[in-house]
């Protein structure tokens, strides 16, 4: 706060330093109007004595002139409010004194009354040349003047404390001067009263620079009177808080003085007078430090060494701070400074402990493991043995967080290190890395001792485990790599590790996989991939095939499924299967997606109104915020009426938050969109599913239509499918028709629509001309005329099966 007390001042005088104003802080305001009203005060008895003696000087030196009778009147009214003013003042003295004393807030009104009565007395002595110069010589002219002038400087002196008061007892004054000079018909009068403007002038810009200086100098000794105050409050805080305490030795390193110190009795107590230094002290690297810093006669500084204590005592340490004494350039002892450091000690060991292990379970954390990876990866293995590092992660530990709370799932990482211990050797290093995840060096005489140690530990975490009176079931996923070679980065270990622990994961819960080559190939590619897909998107890589379905019963054609293909410039056409799992693992699921979506929408526009355009729907893409927003833009944009659009979307979007999903559903079902459940029957809980959300369509899975012919378990479960979207009032599509067999059965048991190669491969939308009638790209009106609301008759084209080919 101090240095906000600090007067913004210039460091340069300059004519406009004058005139400047100080910014005075709002809490030194009130001190600054008390200081200016008790400095004034002092004088006013002073003022108000001069004021009596001029009057009194004036109506003697001008009693015999005509002016005499107006200068009576004058006298004694300037004698009345000389006195009244100084009665008040010497009233109100013991006031203002008593309301400091307690404190009372100085305001700014009690200056402006201060400046109302110097401008009574201004203006009372503004009246005298207008009275008296009229009617005396030049003489007297000139005694007037004289008077005029000693009263303005000599008033506005003694009040130049307030410069509000200041300036409104010389402006009247001066203002009385110039008009009574001028009543007089004298050239020279003009000369004296510019002159006196002059002098009014300097004298305003005098009081003014008068005041700045007081404010300053109030202001800088309020800062330095803060300051002195918080030095003192510190210095008083570190006297009473300080555990430091002096010593000195002989030349012989023996202890010879001790000042007496209650704050750290205990301390110095353990010190005598008379024993050596070092006796003090527990052998170790600071006591060896210490020792040679002595018999060399070095100053040393702030050596943090371990007391020696009696045995069941406190563990203590002292930080020592030591320069050499020479007197008369003789080396006669060393003095300095000793200080218990004991709990900072303390602390520092814990935030190092902390840096390097594991809260909960005790274990050596990721820090710690690199630096023992970065120490065995330096050293070549011994002969023959086998080293690895295993990297696991618990397969159900969300399921036990999410059931039996986060205090369980704590229980079970301490009880998961506790078996990882029991089952390893001392010399391995185990080490939690966060969350559900540990990692393990391993050394052992061969590899397959190594594939023994992997299986057992396997087999000890897959055990159930006992948490507070319940059971949980929580193996863990394990990769392992090699760590053949020395030499290697161990960013590259990690790295392998990780991917052996990926692969595991894939083949299932309880497993484990050693790294090969294979999988680091497979990571390398799936990162070309992804690094490629983002171009794609870019460079306009991506296209869109479409696969019509039919009335089973008019064959004709009443929608399109979009599928999406990737040409890339050197693999050529890439099929879904092989890109999408990498889009959705990368997050660029949601940007292929609303592609899809403009891009079908906008391909639509060339298909008759009553073909519907489905297109498929991911989970994550399902959970974007952005997919309402892109679907209505490409409708309104493309003119295509919203019940043309039919999102499909499969069982795993119902299972990833289903509350959301349902309602995300329900949301697009209210603008007009058709909803599909491709894929029915491969999953869960389809049933439930259909009574939870009433789909417009579902689309029976092709594993089923395919073993039609074949299988009887096949054709009962589609008949059932076809009667129970009939009963609960959706359409049926069957995917994968082949056969003319397929069809009619289907056909003959109620099915709507039918999807597959028997009518049309997917096919790039030029190639389906002889299914669909397609309005050439030239005739399309501008996306911005088309009305939405708007619908043109639309030729329907029936679909002969005798008549189609397998398009290859």
């Amino acid at each position: 706060m101090a240095a906000s007390l600090t007067p913004k001042t210039k460091d340069k005088w300059s004519l406009g330093s004058l005139t400047k104003t100080t910014i005075v802080p709002d809490e030194l305001a009130s001190d600054i109007r008390a200081e200016q009203l008790l400095t004034v005060g002092r004088l006013t008895v002073v003022i108000m004595l001069a004021n009596l003696i001029n009057t009194f000087v004036v109506l003697m030196s001008f009693w015999n002139t005509g002016a005499s009778q107006l200068l009576a009147i004058w006298s004694m009214v300037m004698c009345v409010a000389s006195g009244v003013m100084l009665v008040v003042h010497i009233l109100g003295r013991r006031r203002f004194e008593r309301s400091q004393a307690e404190r009372v807030e100085v305001k700014q009104e009690q200056i402006e009354a201060y400046a109302r009565n110097a401008c009574f007395l201004g203006m009372l002595w503004a009246m005298l040349p207008i009275i008296t110069i009229p009617f005396v010589d030049s003489t007297g002219q000139l005694v007037v003047t004289t008077i005029m002038m000693g009263m303005l400087f000599g008033g506005a002196l003694l009040i130049s404390r307030i410069p509000e008061a200041a300036f409104a007892f010389i402006a009247p004054i001066t203002i009385g001067c110039i008009v009574g000079l001028q009543m007089e018909q004298d050239p020279r009068n003009d000369f004296l009263a510019v002159l006196t403007l002059v002098y009014s002038s300097v004298l305003w810009v005098a009081v003014r620079w008068s005041h700045t200086q007081f404010v300053d100098q109030h202001i800088s000794a309020a800062a330095v009177a803060e300051q002195t105050q918080l030095i003192s409050l510190l210095m008083r805080d570190f006297e009473e808080s300080t555990s430091d305490w002096l010593w000195q030795t002989n030349v012989e390193g023996v202890v010879v003085d001790i000042p007496t110190n209650s704050r750290v009795e205990d301390d110095y107590n353990r010190m005598s007078v008379g024993a050596p230094l070092l006796d003090f002290f527990v052998a170790g690297e600071a006591r060896q430090v210490l020792k040679t810093a002595l018999s060399r006669k070095q100053p040393f500084r702030d050596l943090v060494i371990r007391v020696d204590v009696d045995a069941g005592e406190e563990v203590k340490w002292w930080s020592i701070t030591g320069k050499p004494i020479f007197a008369d350039g003789a080396f006669s002892g060393f003095r300095g400074v000793l200080t218990d450091v004991t709990q900072s000690k303390k602390i520092e060991d814990r935030v190092a402990y902390m840096a390097h292990y594991d809260a909960l379970t005790g274990l050596p954390n990721r820090v710690t493991l690199q630096e023992h990876l970065v120490r065995m990866t330096q050293e070549p293995p011994e002969g023959g043995r086998h080293r690895v590092l295993i990297w696991l992660d618990l397969d159900n530990f969300k399921w036990v967080n999410d059931t039996l709370g986060h205090p369980a799932g704590d229980e079970l990482l301490r009880q998961v290190a506790t078996r990882i211990t029991q089952v390893s050797q001392p010399k391995d290093v185990i080490a939690r890395l966060g969350g559900d995840e540990f990692a393990l060096i391993v050394d052992r005489a061969s590899r397959d001792e190594t594939v023994d140690y992997v299986k057992a530990l396997s087999d000890k975490l897959g055990r159930p485990y006992e948490i507070w009176g319940s059971t949980a079931h929580c193996g863990a996923s394990i990769g392992v790599r090699d760590i053949d070679t020395h030499g290697v980065d161990i960013q590259v270990l990690l790295k392998h590790a990780d991917l052996a622990l990926y692969q595991a994961k894939s083949m299932g819960k309880g497993t484990w996989c050693f790294f090969t080559q294979d999988l680091d190939d497979r990571a390398r590619a799936r990162r070309a991939i992804e690094i490629d897909l983002h171009k794609a998107l870019e460079q306009d890589e991506l296209r869109l095939h479409f696969q019509p379905l039919i009335s089973a019963q008019t064959r004709e054609v009443v929608a399109v499924e979009t599928l999406i293909r990737w040409q890339h410039p050197e693999r050529g056409l890439i099929m879904p299967i092989d890109f999408i799992e990498h889009a959705e693992d990368s997050g660029l699921i949601t940007r292929l997606g609303d592609w899809v979506i403009r891009a079908a929408l906008d391909q639509a526009r060339r298909m008759p109104d009553h073909v519907r355009i489905a297109v498929n729907i991911s989970p994550l893409q399902i959970h974007s915020s952005s997919l309402v927003t892109t679907i209505l833009n490409a409708l309104a944009t493309n003119g295509i009426a919203a019940n043309r659009l039919e999102l499909e979307i499969t069982e795993s979007v119902l299972m990833t938050d289903t509350q959301f999903t349902l309602e995300r559903l329900k949301q697009l079902k209210d603008i007009g969109m058709r909803i599909a459940l491709d894929d029915f029957g491969t999953g869960f809980s389809s049933l439930s599913y259909l009574r939870k959300f009433p789909f417009d369509k579902i689309k029976i899975d092709k594993s089923f239509i395919q073993d039609l012919e074949y299988e009887e378990d096949s054709r009962a479960i589609t008949r059932a499918t076809l009667t129970l979207a009939k009963a609960l009032g959706m359409r049926c599509t069957a995917e994968g028709v082949e056969t003319e067999s397929q069809s009619e059965f289907l056909t003959e048991n109620g099915c709507d629509e039918l999807q597959g190669y028997l009518i049309s491969r997917p096919q790039p939308l030029d190639k389906l001309g002889h299914l669909l009638s397609l309005t050439p790209l030239a005739d399309l009106p501008p996306k911005s005329r088309i009305n939405q609301n708007t619908s043109e008759p639309a030729s329907h084209q029936v679909v002969d099966f005798k008549g189609i080919r397998r398009a290859i």
